[in-house]
């Protein structure tokens, strides 16, 4: 998404939802602590319930390493390998439950 459609959904949730909240920050990756992604996000609320909606700029995952042992009943988990000079975007719609956001599909909302 690009910064124009970025504009254009925020200003159409404003001119129907109205804006709780909207503001810009830095934050570390979740597995990559010394790099940072910038999130752009609204807070608006529809039909009694709070929505997020961000847009993550950060850098590229470029590879996915398994690690863990190749024996039966071993755990594996994924390591993501990333390219700070590639910048991506990605989009999440966030759900207000009690006092955590949940990650939702936009489409569950009939926009």
């Amino acid at each position: 998404m690009n910064d124009s459609s970025w504009d254009r959904i925020t200003d159409a949730i404003e001119a129907n939802f109205g804006l709780a909240d909207h503001g810009h920050l830095t934050r570390p990756i979740a597995d990559a602590p010394e790099l940072t992604e910038k999130v752009a996000f609204v807070v608006f609320d529809r039909g009694g319930e709070r929505f997020k909606l961000e847009r993550v700029t950060g850098p590229a995952i470029i590879d996915r390493k398994t690690m863990g042992a190749k024996r039966v009943g071993a755990t594996v988990h994924f390591e993501n390998v990333y390219d700070p000079d590639e910048i991506t975007h990605k989009t999440n719609m966030l759900k207000l439950d009690g006092d955590e956001w949940v990650t939702i599909d936009p489409s569950s909302l009939g926009l």
